[in-house]
């Protein structure tokens, strides 16, 4: 024995069976020699087993994971060299174990006096005993353990993030029949075992389509391309150690996938990334589930180099004082708001910080925006004026509006409620390949100008392409203020329309800019939060010829169409469409597109409205029509359609006209006539089967809704319709919709309505109907292909798999295999399934996030 006397820690003989059909090892340390503290040793190991004893003395006990901060000092002191380590054994003092024929990691542990060190520092001891247990052929082999896993594995192929034929090696330590021996694929030795294994196996190696070595702390890929020149679908490569992006292209210069994952890996929180990745670029279409020629596009340092639970210096109500420091900095400071339910929408969210900016204050641009651990994220920078705002001033509190009813029934605003949230400043430095949102939204202005026609197209310009990672506040005036200035220099005398709908406008009194445009004759604010005329005052010296208005709280303050044209035009007085209503001589006559009694209903009365005329428009789907009806539900019909105003009265024109008049009800000439009043389900179908098939213009509708509340709707719509190619006629229809069930879908938060009364007009129409009617052809089948489209996308299919995921708290393999393998993307059918696998005991614990 070499070095100082181990006595203390002497093994006792001993006999090891593990009970797996292999010969037991009786270590009974005959002829062994012990070593300790020396880099020397005599002779060669040889066949015969070595025992080592790690002397950590306790030192590692109160650690989470002893054993794993002694094989990582381990494995990284032998630096990629075999070494399967038998039998661990833990102990208080000491833990033990077996190897054989590991003469160049030995080599290297000696050089090294028998001496490893702990990732936190700990130095801890070696010593061991060459020859400590004789060897022979029926003992237990790691390498052939190793054979035996990999070949089940490939007879036993997964479907991983929907690709089939994966041989899954995620976490490849954890196997249960490794439960002997320690097998690290962050061995390069080992990963060497294991990927020629797999190469070996010619009669499975042809049906692989993809491959997991997730979760295994590999920082070097070189075996992998005994793996080259093969075209597979998926290389996930997650949760590892690759920190090299000159080694890692190196080692993946032949390797092919259609989807390589790289998340959680140190390269991927590196500044060169992606960027780095290029030399891969032929090799794979997809990285982390990014196409790679939108990687560079859709790269946020929240996933990648920024960690929001130490990164930067955080600032709540406690220490505002601090903030003051940062004053200067044009670093990246972080936003960070508490939502453990998710209960805000990122709309929602941004929504209400637009109304906590200071309008007169600087532009607030948030950043890379993302919903992680219980929290709302986002990044700034820029714009220390608004933050000294929201700290100083609004106490990091984030107000939530809502609408409460005072002791008068007059709903009101109330900001009582509130979100405490804090922030973290300089979490990380400005680098290149970091969002500029000026150069994004200057790009963004620019792609939506059309040259041919002079239009400025910002209509929902969040939804733009290039301003993924930028949230455009366009309710705050001067974000507002700065685009317009900027499309005013751009395009001066070219843009004669400008469209702004949908963007959340309250005020567009700062929009001097607009006179520099000096062709400008359309503009666009439908859609907006513009809440009175006084917002849009200063727009009066622009000569506009058309304005569009509807959609705003501004209209609900007019009762008649005459007294909103008047109170416009006062403004305006160069208009001549207003609403893309033309403005005629007698303005009292003129209609609005649409006049809501609240915004609220627009979207539904569209989405209403459009499904409901289609599904009457084709007699094959006209029987669907059945599940807007109750069997209480009324329904009449009156034509007042004179035949004799038409310039061609035909027979053939009487007989069709004839196919309304039978169903019409006519009170005047008959007070008493109820055989025409259609009641229930079924009498209501009679009639409607009965009609003639038609055409709706839906460019002529104009919309007007009466009534709005929790329980009830009432809209009326106007417009003109086609019975076969020569008849034009107008048409009204008053429908009363009332809700008769509520808590319904996955959520609990739909409603379902109903008609319950409806009353349908047929009539000759204006001299405008007739010459405007059906100028622009849209396809009836439009709606239905699109939806079809969008059903099928890989965005749906994503978003299923997400709120699948939120319902069942399973994870993402299990909610793959649920909806996708078992359910083919049914959402209720995955539901469905769910329960009985939970119920039938299925789904084992850690099938569970």
């Amino acid at each position: 024995m070499h070095g100082i006397n181990i006595n203390k820690h002497r093994t006792q003989a001993r006999i090891i069976d593990f009970g797996d059909r292999t010969q037991p090892i009786v270590v009974d340390y005959r002829n062994s020699r012990k070593y300790f503290k020396t880099k020397h040793y005599e002779g060669t190991p040889g066949l015969n087993w070595i025992e080592f004893n790690v002397h950590h003395e306790g030192a590692l006990n109160f650690s989470t994971d002893p054993k794993q901060l002694i094989l990582d000092a381990l494995f990284k002191a032998i630096e990629g060299n075999e070494l399967f380590p038998v039998n661990y054994q833990c102990g208080q003092n000491v833990d033990t174990f077996l190897v054989r024929t590991c003469k160049p990691a030995l080599d290297k542990l000696f050089q090294r006096g028998l001496s490893i060190q702990t990732v936190s520092g700990i130095e801890l001891q070696l010593s061991v005993c060459l020859n400590a247990a004789a060897y022979n052929r029926s003992q237990i082999s790691p390498a052939v353990i190793i054979s035996q896993v990999i070949s089940r594995l490939m007879d036993n192929l997964e479907t991983v993030e929907g690709v089939p034929g994966v041989l899954n090696l995620c976490n490849f330590k954890a196997n249960e029949s490794f439960k002997h021996i320690v097998v690290r694929l962050s061995n390069l030795a080992t990963f060497q075992l294991v990927c020629s294994t797999i190469y070996n196996n010619d009669d499975n190696r042809r049906a692989l389509k993809g491959f997991s070595f997730a979760c295994n702390q590999i920082s070097d890929l070189g075996p992998l391309k005994l793996f080259g020149d093969v075209d597979y679908d998926l290389l996930d490569l997650t949760y590892n150690r690759l920190s090299s992006a000159v080694r890692l292209c190196s080692d993946l210069q032949r390797v092919r996938a259609k989807h390589l994952k790289l998340l959680e890996n140190p390269i991927a929180k590196k500044k060169q990334y992606p960027n780095c990745l290029e030399p891969l670029k032929a090799n794979f279409q997809i990285i982390d589930g990014v196409p790679f020629d939108k990687l560079y596009k859709m790269y946020t340092p929240l996933n990648y180099e920024i960690d929001v639970e130490c990164d930067g210096t955080r600032i709540d109500w406690s220490n505002k004082s601090k903030l003051n420091e940062f004053k200067h900095s044009s670093d990246w400071h972080s936003f960070l708001i508490p939502d453990a339910q998710c209960e805000i929408t990122k709309e929602l969210l941004f929504d209400y910080i637009s109304i906590s900016l200071h309008p007169q204050l600087g532009e607030f641009y948030p950043c890379y925006y993302k919903y992680d651990g219980g929290e709302h994220r986002f990044l700034v920078r820029n714009c220390f004026d608004q933050i000294e705002h929201l700290v100083q001033t609004l106490n990091l509190e984030l107000k939530i509006p809502e609408l409460v009813n005072t002791l008068d029934d007059v709903q009101e605003l109330n900001y009582e409620r509130s979100i405490a949230y804090y922030l973290r400043m300089n979490v990380s430095s400005f680098k290149q390949g970091h969002v500029d949102p000026k150069q994004c939204i200057e790009q963004a202005v620019q792609k939506r100008f059309n040259a041919i026609n002079r239009t400025l197209n910002l209509t929902q310009f969040q939804q733009t392409e290039g301003l993924e990672h930028v949230i455009v506040l366009l309710s705050s005036p001067k974000i507002l203020g700065s685009i317009l200035r900027m499309a005013s220099r751009k395009f001066m005398g070219n843009c004669v329309d400008l469209r702004l709908g949908n963007n959340k406008i309250v005020s567009a009194n700062n929009l001097r800019s607009l006179s520099l445009l000096s062709s400008l004759q359309a503009l666009d604010l439908s859609q907006n939060w513009i809440n009175d005329l006084s917002e849009i005052s200063c727009l009066g010296d622009v000569p506009l010829k058309s304005l569009r208005l509807h959609g705003n709280p501004v209209c609900r303050k007019y009762s008649l169409p005459s007294e909103y044209i008047a109170a416009v035009t006062q403004i305006f007085s160069t208009l001549l469409k207003l609403d893309d209503v033309e403005l005629s001589s007698k303005p009292g006559l003129t209609t609005q597109k649409d006049f809501l009694c609240n915004l609220s209903a627009y979207e539904l009365t569209n989405e209403f409205l459009t499904t409901y005329l289609r599904e009457f428009e084709q007699l094959d789907q006209r029987i669907n029509m059945i599940k807007y009806y109750t069997e209480n539900s009324i329904f009449t019909m009156t034509c007042s359609f004179d035949i004799n105003r038409c310039a061609r009265p035909s027979s053939e024109l009487f007989k069709r006209i004839n196919k309304y008049n039978y169903h019409s009800r006519n009170l005047v000439k008959n007070s008493l006539d109820t055989c025409r009043l259609s009641v229930g389900t079924n009498d209501i179908m009679a009639v409607l089967m009965q009609l003639p098939v038609v055409r709706h213009d839906y460019v002529s509708l104009q919309t007007d809704v009466m009534h709005y509340d929790a329980n009830m709707i009432v809209i009326n719509v106007i417009g003109l319709l086609r019975d076969e190619p020569d008849l034009l006629l107008a048409f009204s229809r008053q429908i009363v919709l009332h809700v008769d069930a509520v808590g319904l879908g996955i959520g609990k938060g739909a409603r379902r309505l109903k008609i319950i009364n409806e009353r349908f007009n047929i009539m000759n129409p204006t001299r405008k109907q007739t010459r405007d009617g059906f100028k622009f052809c849209e396809l009836p089948s439009q709606v239905t292909v699109k939806q079809e489209h969008e059903e099928n996308s890989v965005d749906v299919k994503e978003h299923k798999l997400i709120i699948f995921q939120e319902i069942t708290g399973l994870r993402p393999r299990w909610c793959t295999r649920i909806v996708q393998e078992e359910a083919n993307w049914n959402f209720e059918v995955a539901l469905q399934k769910f329960l009985e696998m939970q119920s039938g005991g299925e789904l084992p614990n850690d099938a569970f996030a």
